[in-house]
């Protein structure tokens, strides 16, 4: 399971309804699911997992281009894990789903 933390800077103006600056986070799940980035969704996606011991989690830094967004296309139109088929296809191609 890969998950993508995105993070981006915005400004909302009061004419939209509200004034928010700073930095924003989201989760993207490996389905390609998006929600925000919170302690409470981050620990509740450990225990989705049954994960015990956070020492056991590896980040990981990629680059994404134009050819890996057109890998991410194919792949989101072929399987369910589509991050990691994209950026981890080499190492766990056992546990991908994609056709």
């Amino acid at each position: 399971m890969l998950v993508v933390i995105l993070r981006q800077q915005t400004t909302t103006t009061v004419a939209e309804g509200g004034f928010v600056k700073g930095v924003v986070t989201y989760m993207v799940m490996d389905n390609l699911e998006l929600q925000p980035m919170s302690t409470i969704s981050s620990i509740t996606l450990l225990n989705r997992f049954n994960v015990k011991d956070v020492g056991s989690l590896e980040e990981k830094v990629v680059d994404f281009g134009v050819e890996e967004g057109l890998k991410l296309l194919k792949a989101s139109l072929e399987c369910k894990t589509v991050l990691t088929s994209i950026f981890l296809g080499n190492i766990a191609p056992q546990k991908r789903s994609c056709a």
